[in-house]
């Protein structure tokens, strides 16, 4: 059988309604990685304060789980960040630069600026005759977006880089942002 919780980062259980990580255990569950004890020790939740000696599978699934039990999906962590006191999913930025009409592609990603803060990049490619200008697409952002999700940079591109099956590939876009 398959259990599930909702904990915050460090592992502890948070209240009903308030969003935390899915982490998941049972008999189907894998035990880690083949020879990568670094991965599988990233991977696991082992040993914390609130069930000391259980060991979950961290899926890195943002979900809030409801008071009749039910999941309700929110995100990824790893396409979330926290940035002046809010949480924010990069692909809910994403979703708000689609509200523009000349956007043909979009995708936002995050790096950490010289102070340690998340600063937050948005790729843009823009529709056949469309020309890009920053000034623009700030004050377009600043009306469509709540101010701590206004992307701190815009680069225009032709195209976003792709992986092999065709979904941005935002591993290239942060090495190259």
């Amino acid at each position: 059988h398959l259990e599930a919780r909702v904990t915050d980062l460090d592992g502890h259980d948070v209240p009903v309604g308030e969003e935390g990580e899915l982490v998941i255990r049972g008999d189907n569950v894998m035990q880690g990685y083949w020879n990568l004890p670094e991965r599988s020790a990233a991977a696991f939740l082992v040993g914390n304060a609130s069930r000391a000696g259980d060991a979950w599978y961290r899926t890195v699934d943002v979900v809030r789980m409801d008071v009749d039990g039910t999941y309700t999906y929110v995100g990824r962590r790893d396409r979330m960040i926290k940035r002046r006191g809010y949480r924010i999913e990069l692909g809910e930025v994403e979703a708000g630069l689609y509200r523009h009409p000349h956007i043909r592609e979009a995708a936002v990603v995050s790096s950490t600026g010289g102070d340690g803060t998340p600063q937050m990049t948005a790729v843009i490619a823009l529709g056949a005759g469309q020309r890009g200008s920053v000034i623009e697409m700030k004050r377009f952002c600043a009306a469509a977006l709540p101010a701590y999700m206004v992307p701190d940079r815009c680069v225009f591109v032709e195209v976003l880089p792709k992986t092999s099956t065709d979904k941005v590939d935002y591993q290239r876009l942060l090495a190259e942002a």
